[in-house]
């Protein structure tokens, strides 16, 4: 047996048509701007806009009904903006028949431009196809303006580092030499890198150094040093130890002698920093099949490290006091040798001290395995690939994390062909 649909009570129907009225009166009264345009129409115009259209924009119902929205954006190119994106954004949603949401800058009646979020809602009828579609309008320039604000300001603050970063570049030039001598019996190699942040762009200009001078002898003369801090007073520091260092090389032979000279003539220039500096002299090599008997000394500095041609990487040099921090330097004069084939390792702490994500150092330990693992310590490019795997060690040991400054110089004693 089959049952019929009871026909519905005239009062649910009343209920039904109440609801409307009801709707109608709450869209027409609301806070946001409502209109609802009819895109099956020539020009797809407006048919019906709420009380709050009016304030937003301050055109009344009549004046914007059986218009296109687009007179809302007449004028807005004055006030350097541009509309056309935004409004092509709005004609792609309604050719495919999409819901959006879409800022746009319009102006309003008075002339004030603001920036106007649209929310687009299609009405699909019965047949599933859409003839009107409701815009909930909001005014949302304050944050469109506080955006843009933004975006200004880091536009700034990302110029003032590239000039920041170009003017570290430039000083950081002329902190070392720019062609190193070519000593007979010697070959060097030399890697400077900047520190750099944790989101890997580079940080201020350092307080690093090195400098390789042929002496009057024939032979080398490598000192490296690092001055506490960054930035351009840590460079200007950097810069008097750089060429009182060199000024001074030529008046003794000794690299302790040297260091305490630099300390006392750089005094002023250190003000309330403080310097590490290693020098290390080598004689001329007429015979490449003769070891140099060579002298470093150290002034607060990290130890070189020896890198024979066969056996395992050791220290050289007596630890000395740092410059800036005492009254005078105390320094030692050590002998080192380097046989044909072996390598000298002289570096800033940016080597050694490199933290790994879980702040462990690479450390002295760290540098020495790496060393002992370099294979080909002699022939043509030795000084080159001792000099890489120390960089490579301290790239893997970061685990691309930022790294401090760092400064390497190898030098190498060539062995006979």
């Amino acid at each position: 047996m089959q049952h019929a649909h009871p026909t519905p009570p005239a009062d649910l129907d009343d209920g039904a048509e109440r609801f409307e009225h009801l709707l109608a009166r709450a869209v027409r009264r609301a806070e946001q701007a409502v209109c609802v345009a009819d895109v099956t129409l020539p020009g797809e115009p407006l048919v019906w806009v709420n009380d709050a259209f009016t304030v937003t924009t301050g055109y009344a119902a009549e004046e914007a009904v059986g218009r296109n929205c687009r007179f809302l954006q007449d004028g807005v190119e004055e006030a350097g903006l541009d509309a056309r994106g935004p409004a092509a954004q709005v004609r792609e949603l309604i050719r495919h028949g999409r819901g959006g949401t879409v800022v746009i800058p319009n102006r309003t009646r008075d002339g004030r431009v603001f920036h106007n979020e649209l929310s687009l809602s299609p009405l699909v009828e019965p047949d599933g196809g859409v003839r009107y579609y409701v815009a909930v309008q909001r005014d949302v320039t304050d944050r469109v303006e506080a955006r843009a604000a933004r975006d200004a300001a880091q536009r700034a603050r990302d110029a003032v580092r590239a000039e920041t970063d170009a003017l570290a570049d430039q000083i950081q030039r002329t902190l070392v030499p720019a062609h190193p001598p070519r000593v007979p019996g010697y070959e060097v190699a030399m890697r400077y890198q900047p520190a750099t942040r944790a989101d890997g762009s580079r940080g201020e200009v350092s307080g690093d150094f090195y400098d390789l001078l042929s002496t009057r002898e024939g032979g080398l003369l490598a000192v490296i040093g690092d001055v506490s801090g960054r930035g351009p007073r840590a460079a200007a520091t950097t810069t008097a130890l750089r060429w009182a260092a060199r000024g001074l090389s030529r008046a003794t032979g000794s690299p302790a002698a040297l260091l305490s000279a630099v300390g006392d003539a750089a005094a002023d220039a250190l003000d309330d920093r403080f310097a590490t500096l290693a020098a290390v002299r080598l004689p001329a090599r007429p015979d490449p099949a003769a070891p140099a008997a060579g002298v470093v000394a150290l002034a607060g500095h990290p130890q070189p490290v020896l890198l024979p041609a066969v056996g395992d990487p050791r220290a050289v040099g007596v630890p000395g006091t740092l410059i800036g921090l005492f009254e005078g330097v105390e320094t030692t004069d050590a002998p080192v040798e380097l046989g044909p084939g072996d390598s000298l390792v002289l570096f800033t702490d940016g080597v050694t001290e490199a933290a790994d994500p879980h702040r462990r150092l690479l450390d002295d330990a760290g540098l020495h395995a790496a060393l002992d693992a370099v294979r080909e310590r002699t022939g043509p490019g030795a000084p080159d690939r001792v000099a890489d795997a120390v960089v490579a060690a301290v790239a893997a040991h970061v685990a691309g994390g930022p790294v401090d400054d760092l400064t390497l110089v190898v030098v190498h004693a060539t062995a006979a062909a």
